[in-house]
């Protein structure tokens, strides 16, 4: 009932295009591959279309609009039936909707455009997807809240998926066919190599990590005009900065950036600060430290695959600090 109910929220705040531009994205994969996702956004859809305000008012009532369409779907009992139409979409793409199309509003709303052919989604939510084989045999591994669309089958002279989250790309060598990774503005060409992609819409960046051959990292126009590049090997970190429009090129330092993936952490001496980086990007939680002087206390240890809390009671006992939990959040204090 609980979990009806949040997927309810979330499908409300798509209707309504009160959500993020990655939110909207993940919702819409869900919706595609998730069967209960499917049936409530058909279910929703349904009634919102007889609920949905007729004026153009320059704010909406997203509760009031969930409480509106719930309580329609208490007193409307007709038989509900999930379909999908393929439509044909362009490629990535922001879009601006009239307020009276209440169900297309996205003020710069960043969404997936599909090209003629039609597309696979996978997405995840709050776990770890199973990892994913293409069609060439190359892997995706997604980490929780990602997206990836992929053709069922490539075309012969070139391989290309779009994506928004985080994931470990495994590419299957092909010289005669590049991979490309849509990733917003962002492009990123491999021929066979592996590598992360870090692409949440709220950080306003796109971050690629490589781990083993090289890749070729940029940005383009609504033109597919390169603006800017660079060439990534193994070791290496790109960063693109959608604010600034700069995409930069550094020695990664973080032990830790497949840490998601492979459950297994490593800190070297690490002050506390960049440890509970790690745990809150690894669990999935936020640490709030009291005082610069914890920050700077420092750990050298190794978990593999271990709770959060067991890993929060050995810094406990090493460094004598306090650390407490509110909801999803964590307050380290001495």
């Amino acid at each position: 009932m609980f979990e009806n109910l949040k997927i309810k929220k979330q499908i409300v705040r798509y209707l309504t295009g009160d959500c993020s531009e990655s939110e909207r994205l993940i919702i819409s994969g869900l919706i595609e591959t998730d069967s209960r996702y499917g049936k409530i956004h058909s279910q929703l859809l349904r009634t919102w279309n007889t609920t949905r305000p007729q004026t153009t008012d320059e704010t909406y009532d997203v509760e009031l609009a969930l409480a509106n369409v719930l309580q329609r779907i208490d007193t409307t009992r007709e038989p509900v039936i999930f379909t999908m139409q393929p439509r044909p979409m362009r490629k990535i793409a922001f879009t601006v909707a009239s307020a009276a199309a209440v169900l297309l509003i996205a003020f710069g709303i960043f969404h997936f455009m599909k090209p003629a052919e039609t597309l696979k989604t996978y997405a995840s939510v709050d776990e770890i997807a199973a990892p994913v084989q293409l069609a060439d045999g190359s892997v995706i591994h997604l980490n929780k809240n990602s997206v990836i669309k992929y053709p069922e089958k490539f075309g012969q002279n070139n391989r290309e998926v779009y994506f928004w989250g985080e994931a470990f790309f495994a590419i299957a060598s092909d010289k005669t066919r590049p991979f490309v990774i849509e990733a917003g503005e962002t492009r990123i060409k491999v021929l066979g190599t592996s590598f992360n992609v870090k692409a949440y819409e709220e950080t306003g960046k796109v971050e690629v990590t490589v781990n083993t051959g090289s890749v070729l990292f940029y940005y383009v126009d609504e033109s597919e005009t390169a603006l800017g590049q660079v060439t990534l090997t193994a070791g290496d970190k790109g960063i693109y900065d959608r604010n600034s429009g700069h995409i930069s090129k550094m020695v990664n330092t973080d032990k830790n950036f497949l840490g998601w993936k492979t459950g297994t952490l490593v800190f070297d001496e690490a002050p506390l600060s960049d440890v509970f980086e790690a745990l809150g990007n690894r669990y999935n939680v936020l640490f709030n430290i009291s005082d610069q002087q914890i920050s700077n206390l420092r750990l050298t240890a190794t978990f593999d695959n271990e709770s959060l809390d067991s890993i929060l009671e050995v810094i406990r006992t090493v460094h004598s600090v306090e650390i407490s939990k509110s909801g999803n959040d964590y307050l380290v204090t001495k």
